[in-house]
């Protein structure tokens, strides 16, 4: 099982009523990256309101400047355009389940096979504005959610499973889709704004910086859009679409990560590319050996990023120059979940049989494992001294950031691929078996 790939994995949740993207011959692919149709009004979107609110949700006024990122919630993938921000405590040391919200299903079909996706996919991470708790469903729905009650505000149905974590700026949401499109929905209505057609899935989580978005996909390109209206700045072919690449899980499936003027993504050749934020040239690429869906962090002068298992390892590379610093091989799983870099730890999942690792950020030597049977596709959040993330067995599980030890654990009865949001010390996160958890962290009392 230590092998277990996200070949195998897609294979598996098939034959268990699972499904995926429409398929595209590698022409198809790459004649969609080059043919972008931007639609300025939801018409000709396959896109239906299932709940309407009664009036807007009252947002607060816009107060993060011109990025997606804040210091007391979390607005994006990781919380940064470095993807480097896990959330804000307190965090106590014991779980509190306070309500669980029922999602759909969404039943298609691959390769002639009945096919069905449930709950939240991979990387699935909500995001917190204005009381409301904002996330996609692989049930093919995006959900506005009160924080406190768990009541549904808004929904709205896309075309096909949304599996990337959503993008808060300026109270409109940016989210990909399996259905090809790209889509900007107002976070007071669930309106679609407007949306463009790439042609292919897009798993990768949107990074908006100084006023632009970033978004890759199984395309391929990477892209950069004006999130005023989808308009495309540029576009850059890193690759993954070649002969052998698997639809569905080809391509870019990064969520990239933007620093000082420069955009990390890596690709299913195994390929990590640095590129200029302005232009879209490429600076640099690395090789890490294999198909690489986590998602870059930076962390000083060193971006991070892991591969899967025919070439399972962790990196760190110069962040300016490519030149590689480091790389951990002491787990031959492969790793899709995002690593965390914390007070110069590197915390990262790895697949069947892996567990969590804590690696030394200066020359990555291991400091601590704590070995777990299941794999682990939910990318750690560390806040307080506390490493939270979930695994297929269910289990949502908090450790002690110093040594791994096991500090609680509360099972939601259905395997966890997505990343927790961790906000004042609450936990939001959903299940590939159609549910949707508020989780308190409590102190536990001594005696």
């Amino acid at each position: 099982m230590a092998g277990f790939s996200r070949r195998q994995f897609l294979k598996s949740i098939v034959a268990s009523g699972v499904g995926l993207a429409s398929q595209f011959a590698i022409g198809d692919l790459l004649a969609a990256g080059a043919a972008t149709r931007r639609h300025l009004s939801p018409h000709g979107d396959p896109v239906r309101r299932i709940i309407i609110p009664e009036a807007p949700i009252n947002l607060p006024d816009w107060n993060y400047g011109d990025s997606s990122s804040a210091t007391e919630t979390v607005l994006m993938f990781r919380g940064s355009p470095a993807r480097n921000f896990y959330g804000t405590g307190p965090v106590g040391d014991r779980f509190d389940v306070r309500f669980k919200v029922e999602f759909g299903c969404f039943d298609t079909t691959l390769r002639g096979q009945q096919a069905r996706w449930c709950g939240t996919g991979w990387t699935g991470q909500p995001a917190v504005l204005g009381g409301h708790v904002f996330v996609g469903g692989t049930d093919r729905c995006l959900y506005a959610i009160d924080a406190r009650t768990g009541q549904i505000a808004w929904k709205t149905m896309f075309g096909r499973m949304i599996k990337s974590s959503v993008c808060i700026f300026r109270n409109r949401i940016y989210v990909g889709c399996v259905d090809d499109v790209f889509r900007c929905v107002d976070a007071a209505t669930g309106q679609v704004v407007w949306s463009v057609h790439v042609g292919t899935d897009i798993d990768s989580s949107a990074c908006i910086w100084r006023g632009r978005l970033y978004v890759a996909g199984e395309s391929g390109f990477l892209r950069c859009l004006d999130p005023a209206d989808g308009r495309e700045i540029w576009r850059t072919l890193l690759g993954g679409v070649g002969p052998g690449s698997l639809p569905g899980s080809n391509g870019s499936e990064t969520s990239p990560a933007v620093h000082a003027g420069l955009v990390y993504a890596a690709t299913y050749d195994g390929v990590l590319f640095c590129v200029d934020a302005d232009s879209g040239r490429v600076v640099w690429k690395a090789a890490t050996g294999d198909d690489t869906d986590a998602s870059p962090v930076i962390s000083g002068d060193n971006v991070i990023v892991a591969s899967e298992s025919r070439s399972s390892g962790v990196f760190c590379f110069d962040r300016t120059t490519g030149s590689r610093k480091w790389c951990f091989r002491g787990y031959r799983g492969g790793y899709w979940a995002t690593p965390a870099v914390r007070d110069g730890r590197v915390f990262v999942g790895g697949g069947a049989g892996g567990g969590m690792f804590c690696l030394d950020e200066r020359d990555g030597s291991l400091i601590w494992h704590t070995r777990l049977a299941p794999w682990v596709w939910s990318s750690p959040c560390v806040v307080d001294g506390k490493v939270i993330f979930g695994a297929h067995d269910g289990l949502l599980r908090m450790l002690d950031a110093k040594d791994g030890r096991i500090v609680a654990e509360v099972d939601l009865g259905g395997r966890i691929l997505s990343t927790p949001c961790i906000v004042n010390g609450t936990i939001f996160v959903g299940t590939g078996e159609g549910r949707f958890f508020r989780i308190d962290t409590v102190k536990q009392a001594t005696i």
